[in-house]
């Protein structure tokens, strides 16, 4: 008969399990989304691509917070036998299953990081959500549009801001799109990138705010 202590060990590995079968899905999304990216936007001899493993954290730790809520919730439902519960506890495993989609396209983009391509005239950046409008909230565009990039002329740059950080702005005419890198190392990089394929194009003024 198995002790308490081998009772509390064998629920132990049989939660990592259940957790490592729960987001084996959201890894292979990840690696596929990864991939197309990469065919969709290569690089070539005068890019430079710039990506933080650092930053795969924030998702990484969004998508087990997800996980624990929406199996709270369904467990929740799971427990009464009535017709309301059934068809909002298939609700919610259908927002579950898109949000993770979502959230393993956006560890893709995020590993992804930033493409300097001065051949084809932009900077690729994961889409920054500072610019969104409270339409754009109602609109879940913070969910539908996790794990896409964005596209910024790089003739267009005309000034750049560093924080004291590690956030990066880089501002012109189409408006001021940011950057946080989980090192100055990295920062620093984006930076030195910008810079140097700019340089036949425009004059960038550098402020450090």
């Amino acid at each position: 008969m198995a002790t308490a202590k081998q009772k509390q060990e064998q629920s132990r590995i049989m939660g990592l399990f259940i957790g490592f079968l729960a987001l084996l899905p959201l890894l292979i999304v990840s690696v596929v989304h990864y991939s197309r990216l990469k065919s969709k936007y290569p690089e070539n001899e005068h890019s430079q691509r710039i990506f933080d493993i650092g930053n795969l954290l924030q998702p990484c730790a969004t998508s087990v917070g997800a996980l624990f809520i929406f199996y709270w919730l369904y467990a929740m439902l799971a427990s009464s036998k009535s017709i309301a519960a059934t068809v909002i506890g298939g609700l919610i495993v259908v927002l579950a299953i898109f949000t993770f989609f979502k959230i393993a396209q956006s560890v893709a983009s995020t590993y992804f990081g930033v493409l300097v391509d001065p051949e084809n005239d932009r900077v690729l950046l994961p889409k920054d959500m500072a610019n969104y409008s409270i339409s754009d909230y109602f609109n879940l565009k913070f969910i539908t549009e996790l794990g896409t990039l964005e596209e910024v002329p790089l003739s267009e740059v005309r000034r750049i801001t560093r924080q004291a950080g590690k956030k990066l702005f880089i501002h012109g005419k189409f408006g001021s799109r940011g950057m946080e890198f989980s090192k100055k190392q990295k920062r620093d990089e984006c930076i030195s990138a910008i810079e140097d394929a700019a340089k036949s194009r425009t004059t960038i003024e550098f402020e450090t705010a």
